[in-house]
């Protein structure tokens, strides 16, 4: 933690009461009046990469969308499973390859402008046209026509097992019809027009962003009039701003933190998990690049996965707040996780690794401690890219370097931050790299980023691909569960490629990822996870919990009502979700003197 204070804490606070007011910043749920604006304040570790559909990649972009832009058909925060969106009602003909929503009436934008079954086809078939990478593994295979002005209907050139749902975010087209395509790779999208429950209204980079309630939104008005996101570099920082109550929810507390909280009687700690993980990935190879030849051969990436402590690393990095990686994670939900038989599991085992690369021909030819290729020359030297701004890569890079060593092989670790890091990716400058990943709910998704056609060839057009890995078995697997409807078979597909993937080895995953945050109970109420009883409450694949919390101790938590009613007239058992509130940390900027340095958890970022 790092910040600078020119009075006691007490006293600026003292100041900070007198000055709320007079500087017209917004108080937190316990300080407001009736007349004054309602606030949620989240302190997020994590600074937004672009608003921009078409660019941005991590976590939080995906949380201001989720708030800003309204999708077709939406999703249960029980189960997943399908609820209304902008589409109250749907129907498809007998082969499943047409499918009719009929949109709410008088939807309209934030602006005022209507909202149509236009904007849904624009959104569709401009995405698919300009291959939008955060559209395209939905839309790809669809053709949308807007039949009046609450009807779209789109055709599905091959079965897709994930229709009706239709969770793409729709843009409005009076705003993207002025944008041409070269125009839109570098359009910042802060325009702040939507359709969600909130709008952007501010965005100040490296310090925070502000989205306010959106009159024309087509659901139940939330409490919360204004909600707003708040960035810290250091997770000391964080979590001391929730202690003083200058924010009223963190999005990442550390694990050595949690029992602090937890005795705060003010602060409700959440432990959740919605699939996501964190990787050391290796460069197999089949992309642009420098990197090593030894990785090539997937027994020297099997061997680098046997030479890792997987239960060391969530003891010592995550202290116990997660769970040994297994294979990749491609779903929020547990059911699609890779089951592998006991004796297949990548576990700590030196012997074993060492064994398969003296068997390859991996020897140590000038008595170094390093392996050197089969021909005797190039030493297994490899470049380790951890993220500056992420709080576990460094420790994790700490015990990684030693275990290779074991093996004979050398680590040279250098930190850079993730905008750098996507950079070198992009150019193929590298033999290992930490990160990781939050999947969607669909496995499809993510088992797309690793197909050949993913791997980058252009560092102007980069593909998701990573690991720079291509395997035609996959490929095949992927484009037959990509078409099957019969959910028991897609099942074992998917399986089949996860453990494809598990083979091959182009990463170790090394833990499933236990999203721990907190909020000061005192001030809100109304909190609920997705999924139920196990999922985290903010950061959702859907971000329900800003529209449905309460200040603590006003109400019953509000219950949505037309959005619960699913297309086939069932209705899904709802929670609360989270909120939190506060303005107090600009006042403590100003008169206090604090600063607050910028921290970038980078855990999970991509998605």
């Amino acid at each position: 933690m790092a910040r600078k204070a020119t009075r006691s804490i007490a006293a600026t606070l003292a100041i900070a009461a007198g000055l709320m007011l007079a500087s017209g910043v917004t108080p937190t749920a316990d300080a407001r009046t009736e007349d004054e604006k309602l606030t949620f304040t989240v302190g997020v570790s994590q600074e937004i990469d672009s608003l921009n559909l078409t660019n941005g990649y991590l976590v939080v972009d995906y949380e201001v969308w989720n708030l800003q832009y309204a999708t077709l058909t939406d999703k249960s925060d029980n189960d997943f499973s399908i609820k209304p969106g902008l589409a109250e009602t749907w129907e498809s003909t007998a082969d499943g390859l047409t499918w009719t929503y009929h949109l709410r009436e008088g939807l309209l934008w934030s602006d005022g402008e209507p909202l149509t079954a236009e904007d849904v086809a624009y959104t569709i078939n401009r995405s698919v046209e300009e291959e939008w990478f955060n559209h395209t593994s939905i839309t790809g295979n669809l053709t949308a026509t807007a039949l009046d002005a609450t009807t779209v209907e789109i055709v599905t050139s091959a079965p897709d097992p994930r229709l009706p749902m239709m969770d793409a975010y729709i843009l409005p087209k009076h705003v993207y019809e002025n944008i041409d395509t070269e125009a839109l790779t570098t359009y910042a999208a802060e325009d702040g027009v939507g359709s969600g429950p909130f709008t952007l209204t501010e965005h100040e980079p490296g310090q925070y962003w502000k989205l306010a309630r959106n009159e024309n939104w087509y659901g139940e008005a939330p409490a919360v009039d204004e909600v707003v996101f708040r960035y810290f570099a250091e997770a000391d920082a964080l979590v001391t701003s929730l202690e003083r109550g200058e924010v009223d929810a963190i999005d990442s507390v550390p694990g050595e933190q949690v029992e602090t909280l937890a005795a705060n009687e003010n602060i409700e700690i959440v432990q959740g998990n919605q699939g996501g993980f964190n990787e050391l990935a290796m460069n197999a190879g089949d992309g642009l690049g420098d990197g090593h030849a030894a990785l090539k051969d997937a027994v020297v990436r099997q061997a680098v996965n046997w030479a890792i402590d997987r239960e060391v690393l969530v003891a010592d990095v995550l202290d116990g707040y997660g769970t040994p990686g297994a294979g990749l994670v491609t779903s929020a939900s547990p059911a699609w996780d890779l089951v592998v038989p006991e004796d297949e599991t990548y576990s700590y085992n030196p012997d074993r690794a060492n064994d398969m690369l003296d068997g390859a021909g991996y020897a140590d030819v000038d008595g170094d401690g390093i392996r050197e290729m089969p021909e005797g020359t190039n030493p297994l030297k490899f470049r380790l890219n951890i993220r500056s701004d992420s709080e576990n890569d460094k420790a994790v890079a700490e015990f990684v370097v030693p275990w290779l060593k074991a093996i004979g092989i050398e680590v040279n670790v250098k930190a850079v931050d993730s905008d750098q890091l996507t950079t070198i990716i992009g150019l193929g400058e590298y033999e290992m790299f930490t990160w990781g990943w939050v999947p969607f709910v669909d496995p499809d998704p993510e088992l797309s980023y690793f197909t050949c056609g993913q791997i980058t060839m252009d560092p102007d057009s980069p593909g998701y691909n990573d690991g720079n890995w291509c395997n035609a078995e996959y490929d095949a697997l992927y484009e037959q569960q990509h078409v099957e409807l019969d959910a028991d078979r897609r099942m074992e597909l998917v399986q089949e490629m996860l453990m494809v993937f598990y083979t091959e080895a182009p990463y170790a995953v090394l833990w499933k990822t236990d999203d721990i945050m907190a909020y000061r109970s005192d001030r809100w109420e109304g909190f609920v996870r997705q999924p139920a009883d196990t999922g985290p409450i903010l950061f959702t694949n859907s971000s329900h919990s800003y529209q449905n919390i309460v200040p603590a101790g006003t109400s019953e938590p509000t219950e949505t009502t037309e959005a619960d009613t699913a297309g086939n007239g069932e209705t899904d058992d709802e929670g609360n979700l989270l909120v939190t509130v506060g303005a107090a940390v600009l006042v403590l900027l100003i008169i206090g003197g604090i600063i607050f340095l910028k921290f970038n958890k980078g855990q999970a970022d991509r998605e």
